[in-house]
C-alpha cells in the first residue's frame, strides 16, 4: 500500500488521467466492460513491454533505467503506470473514433450521438481508433524521450535511437499493433457484456455532454503533451506535433458540423432499437424550418 500511494504520489498527472477515463467509460459503457477492459489491457501492454525489453518487438528494443525502483511499482521490470496508461489512451481514442463514426445531432452545446451496436463494433471505428491513439504518440514518445527535462525522469532509452526525435518507427508501428489489439477487446466486451435491452450498471444516458467527454479526454492528453514540449524547451518537436494535430481536428469538426451532418428520424430509431434505455435520445431534435420559394405574381 506504501508504494502505491507512493507510485500515485510520483505520477500524479496518469493517475488523474485513469479516473477521468474510468468514469467518462463507465457512464457510458457500464461499470462491468470498464472493469475487465481495464485489466485486460494492461496484461496485454504490459506483455509487449516485456517482450520489447527483452526482444525487441513489438515496439523496437528499448531499456528501463531502474532509478525509481522502490519509489513506484515496477512489474516484471516495467513501471506500473506506463502499461497502465495504455487502457486511457485506447479508451480516449475509441471514444474519438465512434463519434467520428455515429449519426449525431447536436442541442444547444450537447452532442447526441445516436450509435449502434454494428457501429460501435465496426471495423472503419476499430482502425481509426488504432490510428488515432498513434498520432498521440506521435507527440507522447519523443517527450518522454526527454523524460530529464521535467517530472518523468530519465526512466529508458531505445537501442538505438531512432529518426523521429529519438524515436524509431518500429515504436510506432507497436503502438498501433497494441491499440488494436485493445479497441478489438474493447468493442468484443462492450458486445459480449451488455447484449439485450437493459441498461449496463454504471450508464447515465441523461449525463449532459456524455459523448464528449471521451473525445476531451483525448484531447487532454494531447494539449498535456504539446504543452510539456514546450514546457521543456522542444519547441521544434511541439509544432510538429501541432502541425499533425490541427488538420485532424478540422476533419473532425467538418464533421460534426457540416450541412446535412443532423441525425435521421430513421438512425435515431435504429440506435433506440439497440439501446431503448437511452430515454434522452428519444427526445425530439429540433428541424429548420422549411424555406418556401415565394409565389409569382400572375401579372
Amino acid at each position: 500500500m506504501h508504494l502505491l500511494l507512493s507510485t500515485v504520489a510520483l505520477r500524479p498527472y496518469v493517475f488523474v488521467f485513469l479516473a477521468v477515463y474510468l468514469f467518462v467509460s463507465v457512464v457510458n459503457f457500464g461499470l462491468r466492460t470498464t472493469v475487465i477492459f481495464t485489466v485486460l489491457t494492461y496484461a496485454v501492454a504490459l506483455a509487449c513491454e516485456w517482450s520489447s525489453v527483452h526482444n525487441g518487438f513489438p515496439f523496437g528494443l528499448y531499456h528501463y533505467i531502474p532509478a525509481t525502483v522502490g519509489r513506484e511499482i515496477w512489474v516484471f521490470g516495467v513501471p506500473f503506470m506506463d502499461s497502465l496508461s495504455f487502457t486511457f489512451l485506447s479508451f480516449a481514442s475509441y471514444t474519438m473514433a465512434l463519434m467520428v463514426a455515429s449519426p449525431a445531432s447536436w442541442r444547444r452545446l450537447d452532442l447526441k450521438l445516436f450509435d449502434t451496436r454494428a457501429i460501435r463494433r465496426s471495423p472503419r471505428v476499430w482502425l481509426m481508433a488504432a490510428l488515432f491513439m498513434t498520432m498521440i504518440d506521435l507527440a507522447l514518445d519523443p517527450l518522454s524521450v526527454l523524460g530529464e527535462r521535467w517530472f518523468l525522469g530519465k526512466i529508458f532509452w531505445y537501442d538505438p535511437p531512432g529518426p523521429h526525435f529519438g524515436v524509431p518507427i518500429s515504436n510506432y508501428l507497436g503502438w498501433f499493433f497494441v491499440a488494436a489489439v485493445a479497441v478489438a477487446l474493447f468493442q468484443f466486451l462492450d458486445a459480449r457484456l451488455a447484449r439485450g435491452k437493459a441498461k449496463p450498471l454504471g450508464v447515465m444516458p441523461r449525463l449532459p455532454m456524455r459523448w464528449l467527454l471521451g473525445p476531451g479526454l483525448y484531447l487532454g492528453i494531447v494539449g498535456f503533451a504539446i504543452t510539456m514540449l514546450f514546457v521543456v524547451g522542444a519547441q521544434t518537436i511541439a509544432w510538429a506535433a501541432i502541425f499533425i494535430f490541427i488538420p485532424f481536428l478540422a476533419l473532425v469538426a467538418n464533421t460534426l458540423t457540416r450541412p446535412g451532418s443532423e441525425a435521421t428520424a430513421e438512425q435515431i430509431e435504429r440506435h433506440l432499437e439497440d439501446f431503448p434505455y437511452d430515454t434522452d435520445a428519444a427526445a425530439p431534435v429540433p428541424i429548420p424550418e422549411a424555406r418556401t420559394a415565394p409565389r409569382l405574381s400572375e401579372d
